[in-house]
């Protein structure tokens, strides 16, 4: 079943097309990557999808549903989440707290039930704590579950941004370069949690990704783009293989 289409899909920024008449097909259950050379339109395309830019032309379909002219606010509530390349987390809340915020976007409480605390409200939390135990136990930060943000390493902040993207039980996972500024064991790790995420929790990830290491492991098909547009799709070993990729990154 195809989850997610991008046809056609273009935006340009002063005159300068970022991204040129792009298109791809992303099915249920597949670890889809977007590789290419600096500036070539990979972090645009999750930006198209996130519905932080408006696309100039084509059109993004989500589970049959068009879902080109959907507001920003209301990406989550279709089921899709997403990491940044720099954290965006609450700097001055814990990690279970950052968590348990994301884990809000559920809440199906009122304001006069909240007030009285009343037992639905109860059974509410109770739920929202332990679905964030349950990743904080996936990403083994629990070390780290009651530390504040500001304390942490980048390292371990980027896992909990992807923790808390988990928090919003996304059918669609975006992941802008999850590996940047990550060591080569914190970076084997993340292949580990990647491939769980998508193997005992079903959730389908777009990933943009810079190494070629993490990329070849985890990716069952790879869009490389150059320029704004695409240059092939195909299996890792395809799409790195291909003349006009090697062209991209290495010259004639």
């Amino acid at each position: 079943m195809t989850l997610l289409v991008a046809d056609s899909i273009s935006i340009s920024f002063g005159g300068v097309k970022a991204v040129n008449q792009v298109s791809f097909a992303v099915k249920q259950g597949e670890l889809f990557s977007i590789m290419g050379p600096n500036g070539a339109g990979k972090t645009t395309v999750l930006n198209l999808i996130s519905r932080f830019y408006d696309v100039d032309e084509g059109n993004l379909t989500f589970e049959g549903e068009d879902i080109t002219q959907v507001k920003t606010h209301q990406v989550a509530t279709k089921g899709i989440a997403r990491t940044f390349q720099n954290t965006e987390l609450f700097e001055h809340e814990t990690v279970l707290s950052n968590l348990l915020i994301a884990h809000q976007q559920h809440k199906n409480t009122g304001l006069f039930s909240e007030m009285f605390f009343l037992p639905k409200v109860k059974r509410q939390e109770l739920s929202f704590r332990r679905r964030a135990e349950d990743i904080i136990d996936l990403l083994d930060l629990q070390g780290y579950r009651d530390q504040m943000i500001s304390s942490l390493p980048f390292g371990i902040r980027k896992v909990t941004e992807l923790a808390r993207a988990l928090s919003l039980e996304p059918k669609l996972l975006l992941l802008d370069e999850p590996s940047s500024g990550l060591n080569p064991e914190e970076t084997e790790d993340l292949s580990f949690w990647i491939e769980d995420i998508k193997e005992e929790l079903g959730i389908t990830i777009i990933m943009v990704e810079h190494d070629m290491n993490l990329l070849s492991q985890v990716s069952d098909r790879v869009l490389v783009m150059a320029d704004g547009s695409e240059l092939t799709t195909g299996t890792p070993e395809e799409a790195t293989s291909h003349p006009d990729v090697i062209k991209a990154y290495l010259g004639d």
